[in-house]
């Protein structure tokens, strides 16, 4: 019981956290009572990848009031085998560790971990899945935005328990130009080139939400039309070109059920109608005390990739419309002051005596594209 109610306990702590990052930007902040709790539980995220790179991403729970994660720093982090073999995974920084791990689809393995204050973590051992490939993303517009699908099957029904992760990439533009610079020390503008500042750049962004399906009640293992992520309408993401890339996970029935319970608690939570709370227990435990609880499922499997393109040409009349507003000052020493360093200027509007009237800047989201993203293009933008 003593467990049950921990478990329950951090569960709520792990849901508060969970809306704290990820629905950031509500308006009023509520501090619940559940950031006093003392517990710095550990959290574990990752997959043993047999086709490629391994990534472990360990960090601590945080309080609400937070405003950042706190990676777990210098931790000794291997994978066992079930024949004694051990691998070592290298610190990354903001507590990632990572390695490209030969895995043997017929041993089991196991994540173990020490963190600098001693303490010693070890997941249950489990055995590699091989994913599917995914057959297909497809898209359709529809009357609010754009919905992404992703298809999947196994013709030997061997999975039956599937999860998704999905990095999105978008081409956009900066709203205005400028060929004027301010320089504060003198308070005065001078040309500048149009190309001081980037003409195009991209932006990304890693999925949010936790996607799932399971085939396991149809005859056969086939996903179909599987929702994966949605482009509201009028969005940047469509204003030029957008890529999704989607990564496909095969479960085991315990570590889909434990992706369920994190799913149902942090999108049904919110009202007395919708489901409780479920008990979040993982296959990963504390050596050096078993009444401590992690949070984390570790699995074994081949991470399947697919990546597709869409054009604005593709979504005639998506509309989009930036926020993005110019400014028009007059050419005093009070006017100015108001906006500028602040602003970037854009240009300079004559008057009918021949000298300045009033300068014209945008805020510099508006002007430098970087400040949203990079303007270095990816390497496999085409």
């Amino acid at each position: 019981m003593k467990r049950i109610r921990q478990i329950k306990r951090i569960l709520f702590y792990f849901v508060i956290v969970f809306f704290a990052f990820v629905i950031g930007g509500c308006k009023e902040a509520y501090e619940p009572a559940v950031q006093s709790l003392a517990n710095n539980y550990l959290v574990v995220e990752g997959v043993l990848n047999s086709k490629g790179l391994t990534i472990i991403k360990l960090s601590r729970a945080v309080k609400v009031s937070s405003k950042e994660i706190k990676g777990e720093l210098h931790a000794k982090v291997t994978i066992e085998s079930s024949n004694k073999t051990t691998y070592t995974l290298t610190e990354k920084g903001n507590g990632e560790y990572s390695a490209i791990i030969p895995v043997n689809n017929n041993e089991k393995y196991r994540l173990y971990i020490k963190t600098t204050d001693g303490k010693e973590y070890a997941s249950a051992f489990v055995s590699p899945l091989q994913t599917p490939p995914i057959d297909e993303i497809n898209w359709k517009r529809e009357k609010d935005g754009v919905q992404i699908y992703t298809n999947t099957h196994d013709p030997n029904n061997n999975t039956w328990y599937y999860r998704w992760e999905y990095e999105e990439t978008w081409e956009f533009v900066p709203e205005y130009l400028s060929n004027l610079d301010y320089i504060e020390s003198t308070s005065r503008f001078v040309d500048a080139p149009f190309t001081r500042f980037p003409s195009v750049c991209w932006r990304s962004e890693k999925s949010n939400v936790i996607i799932l399906a399971s085939s396991k009640r149809l005859s056969s293992d086939v996903i179909y039309l599987n929702p994966t992520s949605f482009i509201p309408p009028k969005s940047e993401k469509l204003s030029i070109r957008y890529s999704i890339l989607a990564k496909q996970y095969a479960l085991t029935r315990e570590g889909f059920e434990y992706w369920q319970n994190i799913k149902k608690n942090t999108e049904q939570l919110g009202s007395i109608f919708d489901a409780q709370p479920s008990e979040l227990d993982g296959n990963i435990r504390c050596l050096s005390n078993s009444e401590e609880l992690v949070i984390g499922y570790f699995t074994a499997c081949s991470i399947e990739e697919k990546r597709i393109f869409i054009s604005n040409s593709e979504v005639p009349g998506w509309g989009y419309r930036s926020d993005c507003r110019d400014v028009s000052v007059k050419n005093n020493p009070d006017s100015l002051s108001s906006y500028f360093p602040g602003y970037i200027p854009l240009y300079a509007i004559n008057g009918g005596n021949g000298g300045v009237d009033r300068y014209v800047g945008a805020p510099p989201k508006c002007v430098d594209c970087r400040l949203k993203g990079t303007s270095v293009k990816p390497n496999f933008w085409r």
